[in-house]
């Protein structure tokens, strides 16, 4: 319940923040008219500034790095309860956690940044309230998996280009971002939003994206579990995560009405 007062309370907040700030985008370049151009730019301006700004750089490439230097290497809770320790590690499955999780996120974005921009801009703040959720459990419940780093590290595989991509990342990724997943949060959420916008706008085409869009993200969850980045209960929470920030939000933004989001 206190999730989704917090969470109800931050839209009626961008509600009143959306509106004055169109007023400001079409004093600056309208001349204060209201038109549907102005009401697009306004949507594409805010959801670059959700997107990129608050997002990628502020999140991403500031807060995150600082919360893996909050505590010592080698430290952190294990939650390999649920035979963790029994998944091999199958460096392949980094094709799914590096070289198709960023592409089905880059493109989900920019496509609801700029081409459907009302829907984008539910997205954006989906993405930013579970993102900044996430980093909070991460500095006050770290959760680590640097043992098997280390464990991995000193066996490594020889001449398999798959694992040096892992070995890169343990070596210089923080291991304290273990839950929720935001690889699997991520995943979901990006599945979510083909799904409820094929919903919203049934066609051949928005159901193969959403078909192709949950085969990614399937293959990404599994591969954090079988590139020892994560333990099971990090997909869960994360997968949880995603699913009741991006239901709440959707369902209270005008331009999701009808995606029958549940």
């Amino acid at each position: 319940m206190y999730l989704f007062n917090t969470i109800l309370f931050t839209l009626v907040l961008r509600i009143k923040f959306h509106d004055k700030f169109q007023k400001f985008i079409e004093k600056i370049f309208f001349k204060g008219n209201s038109t549907k151009k102005s009401r697009k730019t306004t949507f594409i301006i805010g959801n670059i500034f959700l997107m990129v700004f608050l997002y990628l750089i502020v999140l991403i490439l500031i807060i995150y790095p600082w919360t893996g230097s909050l505590h010592p290497e080698g430290s952190g809770f294990h939650l390999d309860y649920l035979g963790d320790n029994f998944i091999p590690f199958i460096p392949e499955m980094a094709i799914f956690y590096v070289f198709l999780f960023f592409p089905m996120v880059i493109l989900t974005l920019i496509y609801f940044a700029f081409i459907e921009e009302e829907k984008g801009y539910a997205l954006g703040w989906a993405v930013l309230i579970m993102n900044v959720i996430a980093t909070i459990v991460y500095i006050i419940f770290p959760v680590s998996t640097y043992w098997w780093r280390q464990e991995l590290l000193a066996n490594r595989i020889e001449g398999n280009f798959f694992a040096d991509i892992m070995y890169f990342y343990y070596q210089n990724e923080t291991s304290f971002n273990c839950v929720p997943s935001m690889h699997a949060g991520m995943s979901t959420m990006c599945f979510l939003t083909w799904y409820w916008y094929y919903k919203n706008k049934p066609s051949q085409k928005t159901k193969i994206i959403a078909i192709i869009i949950f085969i990614i993200a399937f293959g990404v969850i599994l591969s954090t579990l079988f590139v020892k980045q994560h333990y099971i209960i990090d997909e869960i929470v994360g997968i949880l995560l995603a699913y009741i920030i991006g239901r709440i939000i959707f369902r209270r933004c005008a331009s999701w009405k009808e995606s029958n989001v549940a």
